[in-house]
């Protein structure tokens, strides 16, 4: 029973801009589904129940397998952006100007050696 808790969670990863919207979808399935379950309850037997529910849950998980592989793809659409942006802005960036030789020996000059 602790998926109960995992689904708003992925609801709250899925969709952080717009939760309310996404917590509330999911309340209304999740009553439609008690009622239509309570609906046909009366009119089908044990066996056909069980047919129902096993289809209900294989459609479940194979959505589900669906939602986290666009959503990996989406995570790594975002970073491969990023990554081209942070090429494109080093690009842009003048070049840092190089040491001279004489800017060495003025470096080399201030080191002062005090023990051997």
């Amino acid at each position: 029973m602790l998926i109960i808790y995992y689904f708003p969670g992925l609801y709250g990863t899925l969709f952080r801009r717009n939760k309310e919207a996404a917590f509330s979808n999911y309340r209304l399935w999740e009553s439609s589904g008690f009622v239509i379950a309570y609906a046909y309850s009366t009119h089908l037997c044990a066996k056909m129940k069980l047919y129902v529910m096993l289809t209900v849950l294989l459609t479940g998980v194979f959505m589900y397998i669906i939602v986290e592989i666009l959503h990996m793809r989406k995570v790594r659409r975002q970073k491969e952006k990023e990554r081209r942006a942070a090429e494109a802005e080093a690009k842009n960036r003048p070049p840092e100007p190089e040491e001279t030789d004489d800017e060495k020996d003025d470096i080399d000059d201030e080191i002062i050696v005090t023990h051997l």
